[in-house]
């Protein structure tokens, strides 16, 4: 009882000393009332990332926690780029071999990032194709692409002294990681997962030794959070309502068992990392009235939508609003 004591009086110099409420000259409340008032004080004084660091049992006594609105975010790996559409967005992520003027769609108000498959090497990039197998332990079929053994340092100097080094020369300074969980589809073994996810972990962090100011968007990655997810400035998750199988090529809806599990990560990750979210969702193009509900689906649960295609090439009427 001393420490908790001690806790809340310290809570109360806090406010004292920053705002000198009209209720501290009042005569004392009961001890649940203060500890409630002190809670809610609390809150709006420290940031999303510094609540994810007090125990959770602080909640119960009633501190309401709304996290802020996310960033709008807008997927475009098409080679027409429409500026003028992107620009309402605060956020667009791009297929840097597609775009000729990135400075004009930086002047047109969007943060730019840049697409980087951390996991995985495409068969259709022409950097990519040229690396030996010894570098993979796996394949992808749904994708045609080939799984990287994130281990050896063949991948990991590609993938950051080559592709990323020279999308930062071109001037990009922020990138979307993406397929970070690849490993997990040819490594099954838990201790050689380990090691993988070691080995992701530590590339991540030298990203951020390599290029200072770096900005990074996960896609996924929920295993690593807990070493890496301060070094992200977003989350972003594919399928909560809508999805795509690269395998059959069919567009289906997601089971409330897969939405339940995904949708528990996502608010884990928003509450002990302060992440703002963006979900993927895919629809067909002849539904824009489909893609209008499951982003309105997505955007009632706090997190930014983007509803698209697979090629993630075209943008859904009503999508800037």
């Amino acid at each position: 009882m001393g420490s908790m004591n001690a806790f809340f009086l310290c809570l109360h110099r806090l406010e004292v000393a920053t705002d000198a409420p009209a209720w501290a000259s009042r005569s004392p409340l009961s001890p649940a009332a203060d500890c409630r008032r002190l809670l809610n004080r609390l809150c709006q004084l420290l940031s999303w990332r510094m609540l994810a660091l007090l125990p959770s049992c602080l909640f119960a006594y009633g501190c309401s926690m709304t996290p802020p609105a996310p960033p709008s975010m807008a997927f475009f790996y098409g080679p027409s780029i429409p500026v003028l559409a992107l620009s309402k967005f605060d956020r667009v992520v791009v297929e840097a071999e597609n775009v000729k003027d990135l400075d004009g769609l930086r002047v047109a108000g969007a943060e730019v990032f840049a697409y980087v498959s951390v996991g995985e090497a495409e068969a259709w990039r022409a950097s990519s194709r040229e690396l030996p197998q010894t570098l993979f332990i796996g394949a992808n079929p749904g994708w045609q692409s080939r799984i990287a053994d994130l281990t050896l340092p063949g991948w990991r100097n590609y993938l950051i002294e080559q592709r990323m080094a020279q999308l930062w020369a071109a001037g990009y300074r922020g990138f979307f990681l993406d397929t970070l969980d690849s490993y997990q589809i040819a490594v099954k073994d838990p201790d050689e997962q380990g090691v993988q996810s070691k080995a992701l972990i530590e590339m991540i962090r030298a990203m951020h030794q390599r290029f200072p100011g770096i900005k990074l968007l996960f896609n996924r990655g929920f295993s690593v959070l807990p070493e890496i997810g301060p070094l992200a400035v977003g989350l972003v998750a594919e399928s909560l309502f809508q999805s795509w199988n690269p395998v059959s090529k069919v567009y289906e809806s997601v089971s409330e068992k897969d939405r339940t599990w995904l949708l528990a990560e996502l608010n884990n990750a928003q509450l002990r990392y302060g992440m703002p979210i963006t979900v993927i969702d895919y629809v067909p193009p002849e539904k824009p009235e489909l893609a209008r509900v499951t982003a309105e689906q997505i955007a009632a649960l706090g997190f930014a939508p983007w509803v698209a295609t697979p090629g993630l090439d075209m943008i859904f009427p009503g999508a800037e609003k």
